[in-house]
């Protein structure tokens, strides 16, 4: 998580994040209060509050694709110990597999290569899978460290434990890929929906000027204000309603 962090900084991750903040903000407050001074202020509060949710976002990203790839390990590690290879030599052999799949882009791949340089100093490997769990708090890589730690103290089938481990985190993922196709088409519907108000307040803008300059007087503000508190309700209770976990 750190690195993804790290990688958030290095890329300017928080400037754009800052950029897309702020422009959502101001355009949406300017149509509804029509004053330069609100939406600029409110603008640059929600573009900072943005660069935490941008990280909360990446964060999230990076931890779905260390599961993904994860998978991939388990299911190398697996075949790597059935050809013979010790538990140790598997995770370099699991390193090489994942690469072909995913190449230099692939993030689990850094990580195995910490993992087999502690291997090279004879740091126990339940150890060393203890705290790349802790690091990354994906709960996957957390459940496994957890009955690797069990099955190599109590001389557990490692071989088994690997596979059962892959088809799980295979499973899990698969589902999810199947709630996120399902809800892919009624995302983009509420986005669209979204827009519609919007669109509404700037068709009155151009083809009737003055129509809705009662709304931006000192009596209409607090008008506004409720109809913006409604449309962020709805809004966020969309968003909401599509997050799904499995």
């Amino acid at each position: 998580m750190n690195k993804a962090l790290k990688r958030f900084t290095t890329n300017k991750g928080w400037l754009k994040a800052f950029g897309i903040g702020f422009t959502e903000a101001f355009v949406l407050l300017f149509l509804f209060y029509r004053s330069v001074i609100v939406s600029l202020v409110l603008g640059i509060l929600y573009g900072i509050i943005n660069i935490k949710l941008y990280k909360k976002k990446s964060i999230e990203e990076w931890r779905w694709q260390m599961n993904l790839e994860f998978r991939e390990v388990m299911t190398g590690l697996s075949s790597a110990l059935n050809a013979g290879y010790s538990i140790e030599n598997s995770f370099i052999e699991a390193k090489n597999d994942l690469l072909l799949l995913y190449g230099d882009k692939s993030v689990m791949a850094k990580e195995l290569d910490t993992i087999n340089s502690q291997l090279m100093l004879n740091q126990p490997l339940e150890n060393i899978l203890m705290e790349f769990a802790q690091y990354c708090k994906v709960e996957d890589i957390s459940n496994f460290a957890e009955v690797f730690q069990t099955a190599k103290r109590t001389g557990g089938n490692l071989i088994e434990i690997s596979r059962s481990t892959a088809d799980k985190i295979s499973s899990k993922i698969e589902t999810s890929r199947e709630i996120r196709t399902m809800i892919a088409g009624k995302k983009m519907e509420g986005k669209i929906m979204t827009l519609i108000p919007l669109a509404i307040i700037l068709y009155f803008w151009i083809s009737s000027p003055g129509f809705l300059d009662c709304l931006y007087t000192l009596s209409g503000r607090p008008v506004m204000t409720v109809l913006l508190v409604i449309y962020i309700s709805a809004y966020k209770w969309g968003e909401r309603i599509g997050d799904i976990t499995v």
